[in-house]
């Protein structure tokens, strides 16, 4: 049996059988308040238990601003990221896995592939612009976000 706890930016997973989760259950209020006050998650909260396995990932660096965006209850994925993208969050290039992961931050858990297409089509409409970095990866940008236009005596 598999626990996945999300708060935040960071992820805890428990692994076990049945009575060992059930013991977990009681500490995860103590586990939700530790990783609240605290402004970065940096170790698990100390357990007295025995788990057999106990998992933190972090999903963006601290470092890293993720995008604030308001989102209605009518807006399709495409224009979440397109939210996404103008924000200022967006306006460095991005590969399809931070994409991916700021939409996971912010409650939307989708495949891989429903973001890889909706990215490919908001490209082939010309609302976002693709292209491959130094790895081979593509990155996707908007159209203005690196593009500097020269203003007109």
């Amino acid at each position: 049996m598999r626990l996945k706890i999300k708060i935040g930016s960071s992820e805890i997973e428990f692994e076990g059988d049945l009575s060992e989760i059930s013991s977990i259950l009681d500490i995860i209020p103590k586990i939700i308040d530790a990783t609240k006050s605290a402004s970065q998650y940096t170790s698990p909260a100390p357990i007295s238990q025995a788990t057999p396995k106990t998992e933190v990932v972090e999903q963006e660096p601290a470092s890293e601003e993720l995008p604030t965006i308001q989102i209605s209850k009518d807006d399709s994925i495409a224009d979440i990221i397109m939210k996404i993208m103008n924000s200022p969050w967006g306006r460095k290039p991005r590969r399809l896995e931070d994409i991916k992961k700021s939409l996971e931050t912010l409650g939307f858990p989708l495949t891989r592939s429903t973001v890889a297409v909706t990215l490919l089509r908001l490209t082939q409409s010309g609302k976002l612009r693709r292209f491959k970095d130094d790895k081979g990866e593509f990155c996707y940008s908007t159209l203005t976000s690196n593009v500097e236009v020269p203003l007109q005596a």
